[in-house]
């Protein structure tokens, strides 16, 4: 299986800092700043999200969002701006953005942003861990309220 990833397509360099936040969730960085080179990273890596520079592509924002869906359809897009260039998040939502963030990157933001990739990644796997006593009581109530052990199959 490959390596799940994030795609930066741009220079956004926090170097070492943005290595640490990514291994919190067991991702890797791979940078590019052609769509070829994305499209190239998506054939080796399971990209999960990409973060996108569209100044770097020298594409309008609601271009760039459409031509990184094309390279990368499983991933996440997320559009990076400068402040100067301020971008109406409704708009960037109905375009296809996935999350929305200033630059230079701000690592709390990051982490945010990352945060809600992966629980958007893992929402159909939250499984919530039961020790063998919650097990036993799930089912024991699951008996008592009529459902029988229809509902323990469902349970653990």
């Amino acid at each position: 299986m490959a390596q799940e990833t994030i795609a930066v397509l741009g220079n956004m360099t926090n170097g070492h800092a943005m290595e640490s936040l990514l291994a919190e969730f067991e991702w890797s960085r791979e940078d590019t700043l052609t769509l070829e080179g994305l499209a190239d990273i998506c054939s080796r890596q399971d990209v999960v999200a990409v973060l996108i520079d569209p100044a770097v592509l020298e594409l309008p924002w609601k271009r760039a969002i459409l031509s990184v869906q094309e390279a990368a359809p499983r991933a996440l897009p997320i559009l990076c701006h400068r402040f100067s260039n301020a971008i109406d998040w409704t708009e960037a939502s109905t375009a296809g953005a996935f999350h929305l963030l200033g630059l230079p990157l701000d690592l709390s933001e990051l982490r945010q942003s990352l945060g809600f990739v992966w629980a958007e990644r893992n929402k159909r796997y939250h499984v919530i861990p039961l020790t063998d006593h919650e097990r036993s009581r799930l089912r024991k109530s699951a008996a008592a309220s009529g459902r029988g052990s229809g509902a323990t199959e469902h349970v653990g």
